[in-house]
């Protein structure tokens, strides 16, 4: 929910958690929404079913502000953690361009987050968590494809992207690591 997010594809993001909150319901899966913007990243939602409760926080997502994608990243394996901790099978999902310059500590300073970025993608593949990241912006950027080779996640790349695409994407992740 960053600036750079915010400006060009904060509907179509917003368009697709409905589509894949839909899915979740559907598979009774929990969803959990974790916003990056400004200083740092908040969990919007932990980790439910409630249908309703997502789609209220998605609703009142605001955009806007700096990318703190190390802290994003670290809110994610937490939540993951719990998530398998509890017998579920986790897949985070980063909708993002994969330029932070925001660091752990909230500073400015592009070098830092990068960093940052790096060490808490690290972490999370280290604990075998699957994660996929769709690069939201309008043309392939190398930030978002770096960021999925250090967590060893897939890429996808949705240029002109509407809100079944991005939502296809998650719905096929989810399917190609589900147990047989």
């Amino acid at each position: 929910a960053s600036g750079s997010a915010a400006l060009s594809r904060m509907a179509e993001a917003k368009g697709a958690v409905e589509l894949i909150l839909a899915d979740c319901y559907v598979r009774r899966d929990r969803i959990a929404l974790v916003a990056f913007r400004g200083r740092k990243a908040e969990v919007l939602l932990p980790p439910t079913r409630s249908l309703s409760r997502a789609r209220k926080s998605l609703a009142e997502l605001p955009g806007g502000g700096g990318t703190p994608l190390g802290s994003a990243i670290d809110e994610g394996r937490m939540l993951a953690d719990q998530v398998r901790r509890s017998g579920g099978v986790p897949l985070l999902v980063f909708l993002t361009d994969g330029r932070g310059n925001i660091a752990r500590d909230g500073s400015a300073d592009r070098t830092a987050a990068r960093r940052d970025a790096d060490d808490a993608a690290r972490a999370l593949r280290l604990q075998g968590f699957r994660s996929l990241v769709i690069d939201i912006s309008g043309t392939p950027a190398d930030a978002a494809r770096l960021l999925a080779t250090a967590l060893a996640a897939t890429y996808v790349h949705l240029p002109h992207a509407d809100a079944g695409q991005i939502a296809a994407a998650v719905s096929a992740a989810m399917k190609a690591g589900a147990a047989p």
